[in-house]
């Protein structure tokens, strides 16, 4: 019998021992009844993380919408926290969509009309060059983008709706200011605060209530919103060069106000969030910067928005320039208007060849068109320029959000990413329409047309630059393999 037991000793632990008897060998030791208490709880832990997110994905398919309310619900201490969903649709889904298109009609559609603006200041203020005159919008553009590292970060923290409040109120008021306005240096101010301050506000929050609505549709659902901002960027310039003849431009920017007021109050009804807010913490995201990828996607934005918003601020000076008068206003309106196209179709197209691939078209079309301008001497020759440029710049427009925040590990941090990155790009905006400027030089129009070749061929280089800034983030993230869908 003893020879037995020694046998049975020697057999592997998990052949010599059940459950029921490990329970029993280790019945009085307080210790070892301690651990097996904590993994017990972890376990249930876990399995009440997986019901949670059953039931969280149950929800979202039936009605778009998730289970925690608005999502923002205080996390106790020590719970386990659910796992994130995304509805991809549903009607509150695209009601944030709905929400999102007249936001960014505001906040970004006036940042494409900078032109309309460029034009119209020419004309009111004669004495000033177009280096000078550059200076309003550019300036406006630089506080309008930089201001987006602290409203993407105060996003994150409050949430959609005081952001909303305010962008819609100094928006508003800054119109109704710059219809006073009858000097230089007034006309100046408003666009540098007021009206800079309520586009901020208003083109940051959709950017990041709509990440928190779509994942797999993501690119579909940024498209639409960025039709919004190509809608706005074709009735601003229409208002800007209609409306001032007709009823004057006091009496124009009180109509744009009323058009701001009614679209926020629209969006602040129907952008909703979801997720709880971040932890606090600084207003920039320094980790990302850790990241080559997301280092690539940076300079990338602030290289292509120097040729890109200096070609936007001054395709109707080079219209006026070849002698299509009255016309030449007009070429900026149809560049916004084929813009959509672009914008809503790589929304399409990121979904199903990737962001970053979807971008590099993008940047490789413009960029020869780039070159194509220098010879783009008559009408039909700067329509079709105008055409496909407005095509294929809607994917810039349409993606950066997307493009963003695809390196994230955690979307609550996604308005401090695309903030942080916009705030990069916002210098390049600040100097690339004076920079322009100064190359045209003064003189005659025939003079103009002659140095707009220095402008064109630096606008040029700077898109084979941000070309090559998005192949380095295409190449961190799948390598050179071209079917990787990234």
């Amino acid at each position: 019998m003893s020879a037995q037991r020694g046998s049975d000793a020697t057999e592997p632990l998990h052949r010599q021992t059940s459950v029921n008897d490990a329970a029993l060998a280790v019945a009085g030791v307080p210790e070892i009844e301690r651990c097996l208490s904590i993994l017990s709880n972890r376990d249930q832990a876990v399995t009440g993380v997986k019901d949670v997110g059953s039931t969280i994905s149950e929800g979202t398919e039936k009605d778009g919408t998730d289970k925690l309310g608005d999502g923002r619900e205080k996390e106790e201490e020590g719970q386990v926290p659910a796992v994130v969903t995304f509805p991809d649709g549903g009607v509150r889904a695209w009601l944030v969509v709905v929400g999102a298109f007249w936001t960014v009609f505001c906040g970004f559609g006036l940042s494409g009309a900078i032109g309309g603006f460029q034009t119209l200041y020419t004309s009111m203020f004669p004495s000033y060059n177009d280096s000078q005159i550059a200076w309003i919008t550019s300036v406006q553009a630089f506080v309008t983008f930089s201001l987006a590292c602290f409203s993407g970060a105060l996003f994150d923290k409050c949430g959609h709706r005081p952001l909303i409040a305010g962008g819609t109120f100094s928006l508003t008021l800054g119109f109704c200011m710059l219809s006073l306005c009858t000097q230089y240096w007034q006309v100046f101010i408003v666009h540098a605060t007021l009206i800079a301050w309520g586009c901020n506000l208003l083109f940051i929050c959709p950017m990041g209530v709509l990440g928190q609505w779509f994942m797999r549709r993501r690119g579909l659902a940024f498209g639409l919103m960025s039709t919004g901002s190509s809608l706005g960027a074709v009735i601003w310039p229409l208002i800007l060069a209609d409306l001032p003849g007709k009823i004057g431009f006091a009496w124009t920017c009180r109509v744009m106000a009323l058009l701001t007021l009614f679209c926020g109050v629209l969006a602040f009804f129907l952008l909703k969030t979801r997720l709880p807010p971040k932890p606090p913490g600084a207003f920039f995201y320094k980790e990302a910067f850790k990241n080559f990828e997301y280092v690539c996607v940076v300079a990338n934005f602030w290289t292509f928005s120097f040729g890109f918003f200096a070609f936007m601020a001054f395709i109707g000076t080079y219209g006026q320039a070849v002698g299509l008068g009255d016309f030449a206003p007009y070429l900026l309106i149809i560049q916004n208007a084929c813009s959509a196209v672009g914008r809503l179709g790589s929304g399409i197209a990121a979904d199903r060849i990737g962001i970053y691939n979807t971008n590099i078209i993008s940047s490789i079309v413009i960029t020869a068109m780039f070159w194509v301008w220098l010879a783009c001497k008559t009408a039909t020759s700067c329509i079709v320029l105008v055409v496909i440029i407005g095509v294929a710049g809607g994917a810039y427009v349409s993606l950066q959000a997307p493009t963003s925040t695809k390196t994230a590990t955690d979307m609550r941090y996604g308005g401090t990413m695309v903030g942080q990155a916009l705030f990069v790009q916002s210098f390049s905006q600040l100097i690339c329409g004076p920079i322009f400027g100064a190359l045209l030089g003064t003189g005659s129009e025939q003079d103009r047309l002659h140095n707009f070749a220095r402008a064109i061929c630096l606008g040029a280089a700077m898109m084979v630059v941000a070309t090559g800034f998005m192949m380095m983030a295409r190449w961190k993230s799948a390598g050179w393999t071209l079917r990787a869908r990234t």
